[in-house]
């Protein structure tokens, strides 16, 4: 008589709160950038983590609280690598140039993170859009800040430099495009270094 395979789901190892949280978000990003904002929910983060849909409502219990925490640790990575930038003091162009750079390399290696930012940034008509304007109005400020900074070293008066954040980070979506139909490395590069050059005119 032949023995049946057995279908019963293997468990993911059990964890302590301060390790399964994390561990949660992690994998409600991935299902976020696979479904959408609108297309994630509890049971296939359940399933991407191997736990119980409970596990999932105990840490995050309602659909709002799980995309807020998604939406927050997006904005936290794309956050600190602004503020990681643009710390330091020198030339604003080769600090934007970097920031630039950094964020088209992350489409690569955060790949989910980019789908799950882009999805947010045009969810106009969803509640969580002004939660997205607060998060870009943050980085405007840190980009408008180096640019002012640079500009005041220079002695030059500078009230355009808001309008220049603005532009640099509304061509964000252009530079993921970019990335994301494997455009190659040159021409990417070429088109910061372009960016960059015009709006703060170098």
């Amino acid at each position: 008589m032949e023995r049946k395979s057995s279908t019963k789901r293997v468990r993911a190892r059990r964890l302590d709160p301060a390790e399964r949280r994390p561990q949660l978000l992690k994998c409600a990003i991935v299902v976020f950038a696979r479904r959408g904002l609108g297309g994630a929910h509890h049971a296939e983060i359940a399933r991407e983590a191997r736990v119980s849909v409970p596990t999932v409502f105990f840490y995050f219990p309602t659909r709002e609280a799980l995309v807020m925490a998604v939406l927050d640790e997006v904005a936290r990575f794309l956050t600190e690598m602004a503020v990681t930038i643009h710390s330091g003091g020198g030339a604003a162009p080769r600090i934007v140039l970097a920031h630039a750079q950094a964020f088209a390399d992350s489409v690569e290696t955060h790949t989910d993170y980019a789908r799950v930012w882009l999805d947010w940034s045009t969810a106009i008509r969803e509640e969580i859009w002004p939660h997205y304007l607060e998060f870009q109005e943050r980085i405007v400020a840190i980009i408008a800040n180096t640019i002012r900074r640079w500009r005041h070293e220079r002695g030059i008066i500078d009230d355009e430099a808001e309008d220049d954040a603005r532009l640099i980070v509304g061509s964000a979506h252009m530079i993921a495009q970019l990335k994301f139909t494997r455009c190659p490395a040159d021409k990417v590069d070429h088109f910061l270094r372009t960016l960059v050059g015009s709006t703060l005119r170098q």
